[in-house]
């Protein structure tokens, strides 16, 4: 099955390991996958990747980019009958 990836945002305190989140919006660099959220003193949020190379720190209402996949259910460059959709 195909799929097509759709770019949303969502707070950070809603991020989920697993989760593939952009920081600086829906640009082409900067994606990493979540693998732990560590709460600091402070009520910040620091957002950490499977290497611990990328990370970044947020609190719980700043706005990050989420990529969602969904499943396309037909061939996608083709026309569909509306009753289909």
């Amino acid at each position: 099955m195909r799929s097509r990836v759709e770019i949303v945002q969502v707070r950070a305190a809603d991020l989920q390991s697993g989760d593939v989140v952009n920081r600086r919006g829906a640009d082409r660099s900067g994606w990493i996958e979540v693998a732990r959220v560590e709460r600091l003193d402070n009520g910040a949020m620091v957002v950490h990747d499977e290497a611990d190379r990328d990370s970044f720190t947020a609190v719980g209402y700043d706005l990050v980019w989420l990529q969602v996949v969904v499943e396309l259910h037909h061939n996608s460059h083709l026309p569909m009958p509306a009753e289909h959709i």
